[in-house]
């Protein structure tokens, strides 16, 4: 230890001067979510890439509460949903206390993708083949839900399918015991309990044509769930995502916003090895995060020529 002081020492000497070191925290979700493991890898990738920085991931009951701390925070760095992040900017919905005026986007990670699984043997092929079975949408109340409500009310069928009001843990359960012929989720790839349920019965995944998607392209982002990702399902899936985001506030430099944005576009190997679901991450999805840009990151996406969305300059 006295060695290595003694080398910082003549390094000083030297130079005349230390490297300034900036201590940011990284404000994400519980230690067990797939979010926090998403938190740590960025944050890695960042440090690798970025002279200077030191993060610290923190853990947090939720989105929400990510968003409340924005407004006395500095030196911050957020996870929430593009939506969460406008209403607190606007001061509405749960935010109605205001002075969010601060937040800036910075990039996107991994949404909540919609999984629409099935039994093979119920002889269900696609999403209008729904009509007239017994289906779990998601977790009652739960962003799933939503989703499947609002993809089966655009295509005019939610009427006709009979929708069962459970929680998603009965999910499984219902399928194995046929008490639906499947269940929807919203969750970053692979999702737990689809690999449960085919591990032990024949399941197929029900995929979101483009004229369908076009019909909700305002409100979710396209994606795919990978070939392979569950058992029997060897072709990939398109689907949709509710987007989730990296924020920051106007405290952070525009010179230290730029470095961060370009060592994560520029470190891609290296985030994408902390979760399977981060190789989701396109940078297309930049145009949906609804806040305006950070300047030190709008500066990196006009440098790459990323055609950024006016809204967000």
């Amino acid at each position: 230890m006295k060695k290595l002081f003694a080398v910082a020492a003549i390094a000083v000497m030297i130079t005349g001067h230390v490297t300034a070191q900036t201590n940011l925290a990284l404000k994400s979700a519980r230690e067990t979510s797939t979010y926090y493991a998403f938190a740590v890898g960025i944050a890695e990738a960042l440090m690798q890439g970025t002279d200077g920085i030191n993060i610290t991931v923190e853990t947090s009951a939720g989105s929400v509460e990510n968003v409340k701390m924005a407004r006395m925070r500095n030196d911050y760095l957020f996870t929430t949903p593009p939506s969460l992040a406008s209403a607190a900017v606007a001061a509405e919905g749960q935010f109605p206390e205001g002075g969010y005026e601060r937040i800036r986007s910075l990039w996107p990670i991994p949404g909540l993708v919609m999984h629409w699984v099935v039994r093979q043997d119920s002889g269900v092929q696609n999403i209008r083949d729904l009509a007239g079975k017994r289906f779990v949408p998601g977790g009652a109340g739960s962003a799933g839900d939503r989703i499947t409500r609002d993809i089966l009310a655009s295509m005019g069928i939610e009427n006709d399918v009979n929708l069962l009001t459970v929680d998603l843990s009965e999910g499984v359960p219902a399928v194995r015991n046929r008490r639906a012929v499947g269940f929807g989720t919203s969750s970053t790839p692979p999702a737990s309990m689809i690999q449960e349920i085919g591990a032990t019965v024949p399941i197929r995944l029900l995929d979101l044509s483009d004229e369908d998607y076009a019909r909700v392209s305002h409100l979710y982002t396209r994606t795919e769930i990978p070939a392979g990702m569950y058992p029997g399902v060897s072709q990939a899936v398109k689907t949709v995502s509710l987007p989730v985001a990296l924020y920051t506030t106007t405290n952070l430099s525009e010179d230290l916003a730029y470095r961060l944005t370009k060592a994560f576009w520029e470190n891609r190997s290296r985030w994408e090895s902390a979760h399977p679901a981060m190789r989701l991450i396109s940078m297309d999805d930049v145009n949906f995060m609804e806040v305006k840009l950070h300047p030190g990151a709008l500066r990196y996406y006009r440098e790459v020529g990323f055609d950024v969305a006016p809204a967000l300059r």
